[in-house]
């Protein structure tokens, strides 16, 4: 099983650049206004922009690739924030993979999935990965896929 958010990651990537854009030209056109009117509407634009901003950062976005091999569980996703980091990618045997957990962040705003696997020094804990840019269809799907494997029964 093969699962991917490509289509939602590009709608979400391409919003960043319209609100930034939008902002940007509404900027612009309040020049031309007189001086009394400008700091309000500057102020106010300003205040929806980082308002509007924060709330998707503090979601964590992110372009997930789910798949489900005949030995491993492959989740690789790389963030849709504009200030992004690499491609992170967790490929974990199916044999070793230990349970997962989901946990509310963010005032509830966001959801991240841990993954757990046993080695030879105990459990390993993978670090969470925001599943807010799935559907909840998509993030079902991962659930009963991982829910198969898991060791520790939820």
């Amino acid at each position: 099983m093969t699962l991917s958010n490509q289509s939602r990651a590009a709608n979400i990537k391409l919003f960043y650049y319209i609100i930034t854009f939008i902002y940007l030209s509404l900027t612009v056109l309040t020049v031309y206004l007189s001086p009394a009117y400008m700091i309000l509407i500057l102020a106010s634009l300003f205040a929806f922009f980082v308002i509007l901003v924060s709330l998707n950062l503090t979601r964590e976005y992110n372009f997930i690739i789910y798949k489900d091999t005949d030995d491993k569980i492959i989740m690789r996703y790389y963030p849709l924030h504009p200030f992004h980091d690499k491609f992170k990618s967790i490929e974990i045997s199916k044999q070793t993979f230990s349970h997962f957990e989901l946990k509310k962040r963010s005032m509830g705003l966001r959801e991240d999935l841990f993954l757990y696997q046993m080695s030879a020094k105990g459990l390993a804990k993978y670090p969470g990965i925001s599943l807010s840019a799935l559907s909840k269809k998509q993030k079902a799907e991962v659930l009963d896929s991982l829910s198969k494997y898991s060791k520790k029964k939820l």
